[in-house]
């Protein structure tokens, strides 16, 4: 059997997975390994020996729950500094219809790619969306056809520079090497999205502790991907404000007792609170918390939908609604929040399609890690952005492997 780790650097915990896919493809999760994240804040390295701390600590457990030692990870990349924009070019490639081939796809995508780069980000996925061969729309792996102009349609998503080279070094510092490394958000649609809902037009928000990122998938490919940078904590940090007491204390009422929409709450229904500074314990509304809790998801939703406005996007046509994941997805009442302020279903998405510690992982706030367990490199301009256990090691640096071969199966995982 073959075996695969993912780590997901989260603000509030850090997760290590190790997983074994057997011969008929299915995938048994074999090790988990969860520790509270130090060092490490919305994405970015804050402290660099903490963070090691917090890798070696989640893989270490992982590593002996599963009696595998695994040092290549596949890793999630998520950031405050994360955007996305969609490249259109068309190649003439003969007067008369000839066989398309890799070096085609391979020249679009170099094109789109060379015209995404901007100082200080770096792209980190490029996933073509679709191809037209001469008239022909909607082709989805135009190697082998004929034609004689091509046109391809590509996704691409990027992160901050510094900040993906410090999480970078926070990884290999830890003694482990990058198989992989992909969006969270990828990661996270691969567990819990279906196909048909990638189909009919879907939005994923992937609500952590400290950010919340985004994607919208339309016709089966992403449109937009996007971040916020709220998330749980920021819930969080309102509550203890709003009650002059500390961030554990809140955290704990918000788990126990927040309500995303105030008009829910019973407004005779009162909590017990012990402020800062404060011998007594005192009553506080129910209610009141809870509208503390809306705000925040008010803006938190305001900000998505501006960045998806300002694309142009019209909501309604996002037909299979709303999917909520992350491990703030399990608030109380954000299903019907979400809802009511969208006028979209919206159910929440929890992993699918493994094998083995179900009971642990088959949660929303593994969405991710799971996800890294699945997904395939993507490629650009001859190497994959998504570097194999041989082209990233300890010095980071990149390699080119097999471009016939890597194409060949990004196509195979795409049909």
């Amino acid at each position: 059997m073959k075996v695969v780790a993912s780590l997901d650097l989260g603000t509030s915990k850090t997760v290590a997975l190790l997983a074994e896919i057997d011969s008929y493809g299915d995938m048994h999760i074999i090790g988990v390994g969860e520790v509270p994240s130090k060092g490490i804040e919305k994405g970015q390295i804050t402290r660099l020996d903490l963070a090691v701390a917090s890798i070696l600590k989640a893989m270490k457990e992982a590593q002996e729950m599963a009696g595998v030692k695994l040092t290549s990870v596949n890793l999630g990349i998520s950031s405050p500094v994360l955007k996305s924009q969609n490249e259109r070019d068309t190649i003439n490639i003969s007067p008369q219809p000839v066989e398309i081939d890799e070096s085609q796809i391979e020249r679009l995508l170099e094109r789109a790619t060379t015209r995404a780069k901007e100082e200080g980000y770096e792209i980190v996925s490029a996933i073509p969306r679709k191809f037209i061969l001469d008239d022909q729309e909607g082709v989805l792996n135009p190697v082998g056809l004929l034609g004689s102009k091509l046109t391809a349609e590509v996704h691409l998503i990027k992160v901050g520079t510094s900040l993906l080279k410090n999480v970078e070094k926070a990884v290999l510092s830890s003694g482990l090497t990058i198989a992989d490394r992909y969006p969270s958000i990828l990661a996270s649609a691969e567990a819990v999205l279906s196909q048909e809902e990638k189909e009919e037009g879907v939005l994923l928000l992937d609500m952590g502790a400290g950010l919340t990122d985004f994607i919208l998938f339309a016709e089966g490919s992403p449109v937009l991907t996007g971040t916020v940078p709220m998330g749980g904590n920021s819930i969080t940090k309102d509550i203890a404000h709003f009650m002059k007491i500390n961030i554990e204390q809140a955290e704990r009422i918000k788990i126990e007792h927040g309500f995303a929409l105030a008009d829910m709450v019973n407004e005779s229904e009162k909590i017990k609170v012990k402020p800062r500074g404060e011998d007594r314990e005192i009553m506080v509304g129910r209610k009141e918390v809870s509208e503390v809790i809306q705000i925040r998801l008010e803006e938190i939703a305001d900000k998505v939908l501006e960045q998806i406005n300002n694309q142009g996007i019209n909501l309604s046509a996002i037909n299979a609604g709303i999917v909520l994941t992350g491990g703030s997805s399990k608030l109380a009442g954000i299903k019907e929040f979400f809802e009511r302020y969208t006028d979209l279903p919206v159910r929440i998405g929890s992993p699918t399609g493994v094998i083995g510690l179900r009971e642990r992982v088959q949660d929303p706030a593994y969405a991710t890690a799971v996800g890294l367990l699945k997904l395939k490199p993507q490629l650009v301009h001859g190497y994959s952005f998504n570097q194999n256990p041989e082209s990233l090691g300890r010095e980071g640096k990149v390699k080119l492997g097999s471009l016939l071969e890597k194409i060949k199966s990004f196509f195979k995982e795409v049909l």
